[in-house]
């Protein structure tokens, strides 16, 4: 069978002008992936690329170009799961770490070594812990202001005025700008990218990435690194038969609450025509959920991919509660990738949910179709024809 990769770039509100130079990184770290496993990696060593690839990009709010803490500060999460095993690995809150997904798949890799004395080897570190245990184990480390990217900077600085305005005029303080406050900068607020991926053996991996929420408080550990949340790869997912990875974005708070990542697998496990089981089982225990109770507008986005080894099938699906979501795909039989963005009408943000998802036999892209919701048409290959890199875009 052929593999399928899918990543994303975060359920949020994304600059127009920016998604052509999104569609293009996303089609990148879908490539590269793609290389990794027609060289014979795995799902596992796939997702971790991919991922990479995004960290590495100052249009992501993962590793370098991530959202900056009150304090003007980087800190990360990340994690990643393989669904052959079930190992978890995990970082959090992490300063001066140039790639967390390396560091949460050594956390991983290193619980199936037995430690001296019976010592049971970590599956989650945060902070300068982790910065400690990555230097430690052959990650690369940098000196933590390394990762601020001028970008970040510039919306960090424009942030804390705007929070001195609101302070004045006798609001209350909070922790980012809402939209409706400062429209600029919504792109700021972008949690999370991440990647799922079916391999040719029919394993499943999964992993996920984040700076966190803009002016976050130090020490803040999102859903990005919480089992269960941040992301869920399991082959044989609950007995079904069927192999499910989850990638997830948002607001991590809302996430963690609702356990986000497992609930979407959960869901996908016996999804009706188009999906309609996934948009109701996330209408019931997320929008409509007690454990957020007070929240008005509720912020997830999941990328989920069901892989069916009897019939060799794959359906990759992606649903969010924000404004717009965007994500890219390959297969091994594939030359080129694809990308792109789905986007909800304002007035419909953090209550409803688009969903929208592709179908493959055998790994060959065969039906497509959106569940609730709009999906841009992807333009031309003009962004990729033009350059050979993301970052030779203008910014």
């Amino acid at each position: 069978m052929s593999g399928v990769i899918a990543v994303h770039v975060g359920a949020g509100s994304h600059s127009s002008s920016l998604k052509g130079d999104y569609k293009l990184l996303c089609k990148r770290a879908c490539k590269e992936a793609i290389g990794v496993l027609q060289q014979g990696g795995s799902a596992l060593d796939a997702v971790c690329v991919a991922t990479q690839v995004l960290e590495d990009s100052p249009l992501t709010n993962a590793g370098f170009g991530s959202s900056l803490t009150s304090d003007g500060n980087v800190e990360c999460d990340a994690s990643i799961m393989d669904g052959r095993s079930l190992r978890h690995g995990a970082a959090g809150a992490v300063p001066g770490v140039k790639n967390p997904i390396l560091l949460a798949r050594q956390i991983l890799d290193a619980q199936a070594q037995p430690l001296t004395g019976g010592l049971v080897p970590p599956s989650f570190l945060t902070g300068t812990g982790a910065q400690t245990w990555a230097g430690s184990h052959g990650v690369e480390t940098c000196e933590p202001r390394d990762l601020i990217a001028e970008k970040s900077q510039r919306i960090h600085e424009e942030s804390v005025r705007q929070i001195q305005r609101l302070e004045e005029r006798g609001g209350k303080r909070r922790r980012h700008i809402l939209p409706e406050e400062q429209e600029e900068m919504q792109g700021a607020l972008l949690d999370t990218v991440g990647a799922v991926c079916v391999d040719g053996a029919g394993y499943v991996a999964s992993a996920v990435s984040s700076g966190g929420l803009l002016l976050k408080h130090s020490g803040r550990v999102g859903q990005a690194a919480v089992y269960g949340c941040g992301c869920w790869a399991e082959n044989n997912c609950e007995g079904s038969g069927l192999n499910i990875s989850v990638s997830t974005s948002g607001c991590g708070e809302h996430l963690i609450r609702t356990m986000f990542a497992r609930l979407c697998a959960q869901s996908a496990i016996d999804p009706q025509p188009l999906g309609t089981k996934l948009v109701d089982s996330i209408n019931t225990n997320f929008l409509e959920s007690g454990f957020l109770e007070g929240i008005q507008h509720r912020m997830a986005g999941s990328l989920i991919l069901r892989h069916c080894p009897s019939s060799a099938t794959t359906d990759l699906y992606w649903l969010h509660t924000t404004r717009t979501m965007g994500v890219g795909f390959m297969t091994t039989a594939d030359t080129k990738a694809q990308a792109h963005f789905s986007e909800l009408p304002s007035e419909r943000i953090g209550g409803t949910v688009n969903m929208q998802f592709k179908s493959f036999g055998a790994g060959v892209a065969s039906t497509s179709g959106a569940g609730v919701g709009q999906e841009e048409e992807e333009e031309e290959e003009e962004h990729e024809e033009r350059s050979g890199s993301e970052e030779e875009q203008p910014g």
